[in-house]
C-alpha cells in the first residue's frame, strides 16, 4: 500500500453564458491599427484625443458626438504639425450642437454599443491585412463601464480609450474556415457574429468549453498514421468512462471491478448518453467528443490521473479545480466531475485500475493522446509535485 496522496486537476474549461457574444473589431483604415492592437492587448475605435471622463465610464455619457468632434479637431491639429497658434478645446462642453454631423452621430453609436453592449467574456476576432499574419482571438476582460486608455500610435502624447482583452488563441488568414474568412473585409468597425455560427469560433479560441447544453473536449493527438488499432484504444478508454457513467445513473452493469475494460464495454445501452466525436488527423491533430453531458471531462480527468500516477497506486482523493472559469455554473460542474471520478474509481477497484492505467499508456505511447488538463499529486506530507505528462498546453 502506497502513501495517501491526493490529485489535483484542473480541467481548464470555459463555460459560455447563454448571452455570450462574438464581435468583428476591424483594426482602421489599411488594417492599420492590427500591431497596436496585438501587442497592447487592447480593441479600440480610432479617436485620439477623445475626452475620457475621470470615473471612466463612457457608456454613460451623454456627449459622445460633442467628445468625438474633439478627437477630430485633435487629430486635424496633430495632422498639420501642432501649430501653436491653432491648439485645438479639448473641453466638450464648448463644442455645441454645431459640430454634430451624421457621420459623428453614428461613431456615437457605435461607441456607446462598444462599451454598452459587450460584456466581460465576450469574444473579439480582430483581422490582419496580410494573409501569412494571425487572425487574433481573444476575450474582453472588463465589463463595459470602465474603459483603459492606451498611447495613441500615431498622435504623439494622444490617449485613446480603448477596451482590455486577452489574446487566446491565432490563426493565420490564409488558415481560416471560409465563412469565416468571407466575414473578415469590413467597412463597419465592429460587428457582431450570428449565434449560430459561434460555435465555429469557440472551437478554435477554446480546448474545451461548455456551449448550448453541450459539452465539447478536444484531446491533442500527434501521431502521424492514427491507425485502426490506435482508434481502438483510443475509443476503449472512451467508451469505458461512457459505461462507468451510464451505470452510475442506471446501475445496469454488475461487477464493474471483476470484468475487463472491454466485458464493461460491451454492455453499454448505447443511449443517447454516450459523446459523438469528431477526429481530425494531421500533424498534430485531435479527437473532440461532444455530449451533453460531463462524460468528455470524466474521461479527461481519468486520463490525466492515469498519466501523472504512471501506472502506480490510484491517488486516496481527487479535487477537481478549473482555472479558466469562476462562475456558478462552472463550480456546479466540477462537484460533478469530483463525484463522478470518485465513484468511478471506487467502481474499478485495484485490479481495474491498474487496467484503465495500461490502457492509457498504450495509446498514449502510440498517439501522444493528452486532455490538456493540468494534475498535481500531493503526499500526506503537503509536498506537491506538477506531473508534466498531466498537462498541455
Amino acid at each position: 500500500m502506497g502513501m495517501a496522496t491526493e490529485a489535483t486537476v484542473d480541467i481548464k474549461t470555459r463555460f459560455i453564458r447563454d448571452d455570450g457574444k462574438v464581435f468583428f473589431v476591424f483594426p482602421g483604415n489599411g488594417y492599420r491599427h492590427y500591431a497596436w492592437m496585438k501587442e497592447h492587448s487592447a480593441v479600440y475605435l480610432d479617436l485620439p484625443g477623445f475626452p475620457i471622463p475621470d470615473d471612466q465610464n463612457i457608456a454613460a455619457l451623454d456627449d459622445l458626438v460633442e467628445r468625438i468632434a474633439v478627437s477630430d479637431d485633435i487629430v486635424e491639429w496633430h495632422r498639420k504639425g501642432m501649430p501653436a497658434d491653432a491648439i485645438p478645446d479639448r473641453d466638450p462642453a464648448t463644442i455645441g450642437a454645431r459640430r454634430r454631423s451624421k457621420r459623428r452621430a453614428f461613431l456615437g453609436g457605435v461607441l456607446h454599443g462598444f462599451f454598452a453592449g459587450i460584456k466581460k467574456g465576450d469574444v473579439v476576432i480582430v483581422p490582419p491585412k496580410d494573409f501569412n499574419d494571425d487572425v487574433l482571438f481573444g476575450e474582453f476582460i472588463d465589463e463595459g463601464d470602465v474603459c483603459t486608455s492606451i498611447p495613441a500610435p500615431f498622435q504623439t502624447g494622444e490617449k485613446i480609450p480603448a477596451r482590455r482583452v486577452r489574446w487566446l488563441a491565432r490563426q493565420k488568414r490564409m488558415a481560416v474556415p471560409g465563412w469565416l474568412e468571407r466575414k473578415l473585409p469590413s467597412p463597419n468597425p465592429v460587428r457582431q457574429l450570428e449565434r449560430p455560427l459561434h460555435k465555429y469560433v469557440y472551437d478554435i479560441l477554446y480546448e474545451r468549453y461548455y456551449f448550448d447544453g453541450q459539452f465539447v473536449c478536444k484531446f491533442a493527438i500527434d501521431s502521424t498514421d492514427f491507425s485502426t488499432l490506435d482508434n481502438f484504444l483510443v475509443q476503449q478508454i472512451f467508451l469505458y468512462a461512457s459505461a462507468l457513467f451510464e451505470n452510475n445513473q442506471e446501475e445496469n452493469i454488475t461487477d464493474i471491478s471483476e470484468k475487463s475494460l472491454l466485458a464493461v464495454v460491451s454492455e453499454i445501452e448505447f443511449s443517447e448518453d454516450i459523446p459523438d466525436q469528431r477526429i481530425v488527423i494531421q500533424s498534430p491533430g485531435n479527437i473532440v467528443l461532444y455530449s451533453k453531458n460531463i462524460i468528455p471531462l470524466v474521461a479527461g480527468v481519468l486520463m490525466a490521473l492515469s498519466a501523472a500516477c504512471a501506472g502506480g497506486d490510484a491517488p486516496t482523493k481527487v479535487k477537481i479545480v478549473n482555472s479558466a472559469d469562476g462562475s456558478q455554473i462552472s463550480l456546479s460542474c466540477v462537484l460533478d466531475i469530483e463525484h463522478e471520478v470518485e465513484a468511478d474509481m471506487e467502481l474499478m477497484g485495484t485490479k481495474r485500475w491498474v487496467e484503465w492505467c495500461k490502457a492509457e499508456v498504450e495509446a498514449r505511447k502510440r498517439t501522444n493522446i493528452r486532455p490538456g488538463m493540468g494534475t498535481e499529486i500531493s503526499s500526506q506530507t503537503g509536498q506537491t509535485s506538477p506531473l508534466k505528462s498531466g498537462s498541455a498546453p
